[in-house]
């Protein structure tokens, strides 16, 4: 490889960096690896990472502009940041969000044409199936789970959204989904009502009726939101010490 290509292969790599570091990051305190309260450490990170502490400090600006990481005590000049604290306030926010974007999502995707709607519609009831299946097995698969709903709620937002709506929910639904991580094995306890919902949800779009498909992601968003502060409210809240 020449040396031309070299500096290229180097440039973005370096370019890549803060990105990549902000994307594991992330994806740590989705999952609940980092768990709610627990404080963020540049040194700590570029170890684990295996990078230099600039690009986890670019990394930490951005988790704290987009909610992940909030400031450990008001008026500290030092900007000692932790993992954003899990609380129902936060958790209904989020949820209305995302249900507002996927539901204009559905609107889009109720708009397509007849045939296309139609057989992305079976796609949607072949994943909703597949909730209705392990909602019913003697030992449920909570991840399972999880990834059967995260999927069923992608596939309309991707198959019409204008790629500004894309880009919110990108941003977005990442947030929401560590909530529904950290809650998974108590809400599939409610997994029949998210089921039904969906159903309502895939004879909209199938119809093509846009008003419905959106009001019916918007009140499974909604009921969600409710549950989930439900639960918060019984386990209490995280990470807020």
């Amino acid at each position: 490889m020449g040396s031309e290509k070299i500096r290229e292969v180097d440039r973005a790599q370096a370019q890549d960096t803060p990105d990549r570091v902000y994307r594991e990051l992330r994806e740590l305190i989705v999952s609940g690896r980092l768990a709610p309260g627990t404080r963020l450490v540049e040194t700590f990170a570029a170890q684990r990472l295996g990078v230099s502490r600039t690009p986890v400090r670019s990394a930490f600006h951005r988790l704290k502009r987009e909610g992940y990481a909030v400031a450990a005590n008001e008026g500290d000049e030092r900007q000692r940041l932790i993992v954003a604290p899990i609380t129902a306030g936060d958790a209904a926010d989020l949820f209305h969000i995302v249900g507002e974007l996927e539901g204009l999502a559905g609107y889009y995707a109720a708009g397509i044409e007849r045939e296309k709607r139609r057989q992305f519609a079976r796609e949607l009831e072949e994943l909703n199936n597949k909730m209705l299946v392990e909602s019913q097995a003697s030992k449920m698969d909570n991840y399972k789970v999880f990834q059967l709903d995260a999927a069923f709620h992608r596939r309309y937002v991707v198959e019409a959204s204008p790629p500004r709506l894309l880009a919110l929910h990108d941003a977005i639904k990442p947030q929401a989904d560590r909530y529904a991580r950290l809650y998974v094995s108590a809400l599939t306890d409610k997994l029949d009502l998210s089921v039904a919902e969906h159903a309502v949800i895939i004879s909209a779009i199938e119809a093509g009726d846009r008003e419905t498909a959106q009001r019916a992601i918007q009140t499974n968003w909604r009921n969600a939101a409710h549950r989930v502060g439900e639960l918060i409210a019984e386990w209490g809240e995280s990470g807020g010490w």
